[in-house]
């Protein structure tokens, strides 16, 4: 078992709160994944796992065990960081070994914890080669090697691709994933700033938001499976951080709602939204959300006017300024024949908006709104 168990976890530095009201539990075997905007405090979040910074308030555990005092090297983690740290002078054997000659293993003991590590990664081939002579994508296979001949409980990456090009990134973040399938029962904890990387690898997603000038805000936005936070964002924060391009938001106002639907008007139309409306009153101020690849362009009610196009090949993004002059869209689409500054309508089929209100936080969708919008696509 490798359960880690975060519990009121809060910090400052100089006055200024970095983490507030932390309180998680990754499960055995998950794989788990921080992600957030620069400042967040999600490497210091994996820091304080790791023993690497001091917790002033709350409780750490690995295993039931309280941590908080408990030395780095003793916790039974492995931290694999963006700058790879290898010795220039050794190879990769004796790279991948150091850590368990260090701790006086026994020489076949470390022999065939090597051997393990470099057949699952494919590093058989290099083994007598220095980091020198290694692609960054190898070197940083090197770095995993080292972290999984310790057999740790847990697993602690500190955004480990950064570094990497993006063929390399693709490359490296499909051996991870093979990796924790390969492991199986050991926790894995990934920090990123990469909405794919998020998105491609976690069993859960831990959406950390800034909170500097907030005092008692909750660090954490949302947790959740990468499809729950995409079709089902808890909040502004979350709505408009998940997904690339972020979600579009459109003032409102409620005409009516209950808890099949609320008909609203957007920028002087009526629309409706299949999301419970309880608690909304007529009336009421909302936002209104829709995803750029959700949108619908060439028929409806709504006029745009477009001012740029980013042509991707298979798809383009369109860049949409709305006649009050002032609320921007954007929207997917395929179509080749649009131009920078023609008009085109566009329409918000029910079943993709999501609705907030006036503090921030979602009304929730019907269960099948998300499913419709798949199978319409």
């Amino acid at each position: 078992m490798s359960t880690v168990s975060l519990r009121g976890i809060n910090l400052a530095f100089n006055g200024t709160a970095i983490l507030s009201q932390v309180d998680l539990t990754i499960a055995s075997g998950e794989f788990c994944v921080f992600i957030g905007p620069s400042g967040c405090g999600k490497s210091t979040l994996l820091r304080l796992i790791a023993g690497l910074e001091t917790i002033t308030d709350g409780e750490i555990a690995i295993d039931g065990m309280r941590v908080n005092d408990v030395a780095p090297a003793a916790r039974q983690i492995a931290m694999v960081f963006q700058s790879y740290a290898l010795y220039p002078h050794m190879t990769v054997r004796e790279n991948m070994a150091f850590g368990l000659v260090r701790q006086k293993l026994p020489r076949d003991e470390i022999a065939k914890r090597v051997a393990e590590a470099s057949r699952i990664l494919q590093l058989d081939a290099l083994l007598e080669r220095k980091p020198g002579a290694l692609s960054g994508g190898q070197r940083q296979r090197v770095a995993i090697g080292r972290a999984i001949v310790k057999q740790p409980k847990v697993f602690l990456f500190d955004e480990p691709l950064s570094n990497l090009d993006a063929a390399l990134r693709g490359q490296t973040r499909i051996e991870i994933a093979r990796l924790h399938r390969d492991l199986g029962s050991a926790s894995m904890i990934y920090v990123t700033h990469d909405q794919v990387e998020a998105m491609t690898l976690a069993d859960k997603i831990v959406l950390l938001r800034p909170i500097a000038g907030n005092p008692g805000l909750p660090s954490i936005a949302q947790v959740g499976s990468p499809l729950e936070l995409y079709h089902h964002p808890a909040n502004l924060f979350a709505a408009g951080f998940i997904g690339s391009p972020g979600m579009n938001f459109l003032p409102g106002r409620t005409l009516a709602a209950d808890a099949s639907g609320i008909d609203a008007e957007v920028l002087g139309l009526p629309c409706r939204a299949l999301v419970d409306g309880s608690g909304l009153a007529a009336g009421a101020a909302v936002t209104v959300g829709i995803r750029p690849e959700h949108m619908q362009v060439g028929s409806g009610p709504w006029r745009a006017r477009v001012t740029h196009i980013e042509a991707l090949g298979e798809h383009s993004y369109l860049h949409l300024l709305m006649p009050d002059g002032s609320t921007t869209l954007q929207a997917k689409t395929q179509r080749e024949d649009v131009q920078v500054g023609q008009t085109l309508p566009f329409a918000l089929p029910p079943a993709a908006l999501h609705v907030f209100n006036a503090q921030g936080d979602a009304q929730r969708r019907h269960g099948r709104a998300a499913v419709d919008m798949e199978a319409a696509a």
